[in-house]
C-alpha cells in the first residue's frame, strides 16, 4: 500500500472503550495549528485525523503518543499538498456507494458491528460519528486514487527484478517457515504488484519532499524535519 498517507486497514478488532479526552471533554477551541500555502488547518482537523488514524490502526486512544500526533499532523499537511495538485478532478472522488461498501467491510470486522448502537458507540469512543468516518474515508480514497493515477504509469518492474525477489526474499522465507515451494510463475503477479507498490512508495516520498520544499508551510507545532532527498518531481515521469 501507499504507506505515507493511507491507513485503510480492513481488519479492525473490537477495542475496549476509551475516552477521547481531548475531543470530548468540554468545549474545544478551534484554533489554527498550521497553514499550507495560506490555507488553514484547524485544531479540529488535526484531532479528527488523530482519531481516524487510531481507529483505522486498531490503536486505543489512550495509547496515542505525541509522536503519533505529530505524524498525523504531517500526513494532514501532506494530504493538503496533494489535494492542491488535484485541481477539480471529480473522477477521482469515490462514489457514496463505494464509501458505504468500505464502511460495511469495516463493520463486518467489528464485534456486534451489525448493531447500529454498538457501532455508533465504538465510533464515539474515538470521537467520530458515522458522517465524519465517511468524510475521512472519502478524502483518503480520493487522494489514494490520485496518487495511483499519477505514479503507477511511471513504475516499470523488469522480469529480472521479479526473479531476484523470488530467489532472495520469497524462497528463503518459505524455506525458513517450512512453507510449500512454489514456482516463480505462480507468484509472479503478486511479486510484481509488491514491487510496484514499493516503488510507488519511494516516488511518493520524493514527490511529497519536493512539494513541501516548494510550499509555504507554517505550523504552531514543531514537526520533525523532512530528511528525504529528492531533486525532481516523480509525478512528472522523470527517472
Amino acid at each position: 500500500m501507499i504507506k505515507r498517507i493511507f491507513h485503510l486497514t480492513i481488519g479492525l478488532l473490537f477495542l475496549l472503550p476509551t475516552v477521547v479526552s481531548f475531543a470530548l471533554a468540554g468545549e474545544v477551541i478551534d484554533g489554527i495549528v498550521a497553514t499550507v500555502n495560506r490555507q488553514p488547518l484547524f485544531q479540529s482537523d488535526w484531532e479528527e485525523a488523530i482519531c481516524f488514524e487510531a481507529f483505522m490502526q486498531q490503536k486505543p486512544i489512550a495509547q496515542v503518543t505525541q509522536a503519533d500526533r505529530l505524524k498525523a499532523l504531517q500526513r494532514l499537511i501532506d494530504r493538503q499538498l496533494l489535494q492542491a495538485q488535484m485541481g477539480g478532478e471529480t473522477f477521482l472522488r469515490p462514489s457514496q456507494d463505494d464509501i458505504d461498501k468500505d464502511v460495511a467491510k469495516l463493520r463486518a470486522q467489528v464485534s456486534n458491528g451489525a448493531d447500529d448502537r454498538s457501532w455508533q458507540k465504538l465510533l464515539a469512543n474515538y470521537g467520530l460519528s458515522p458522517d465524519t468516518l465517511k468524510a475521512q474515508l472519502q478524502s483518503e480514497v480520493r487522494v489514494m486514487n490520485f496518487v495511483e493515477v499519477r505514479l503507477r504509469p511511471n513504475v516499470h518492474v523488469q522480469p529480472e527484478e521479479i526473479e531476484a525477489y523470488y530467489k532472495s526474499q520469497l524462497l528463503p522465507d518459505l524455506q525458513k517457515n517450512g512453507g510449500k515451494i512454489v514456482a516463480v510463475d505462480e507468484v509472479e503477479p503478486r511479486i510484481r504488484e509488491l514491487l510496484v507498490q514499493q516503488r510507488m512508495d519511494e516516488l511518493l516520498d520524493a514527490w511529497l519532499h519536493n512539494l513541501r520544499q516548494q510550499a509555504e508551510i507554517h505550523s504552531t507545532v514543531a514537526i520533525p524535519a523532512d530528511n528525504a532527498v529528492a531533486d525532481h518531481d516523480p509525478a512528472s515521469g522523470a527517472e
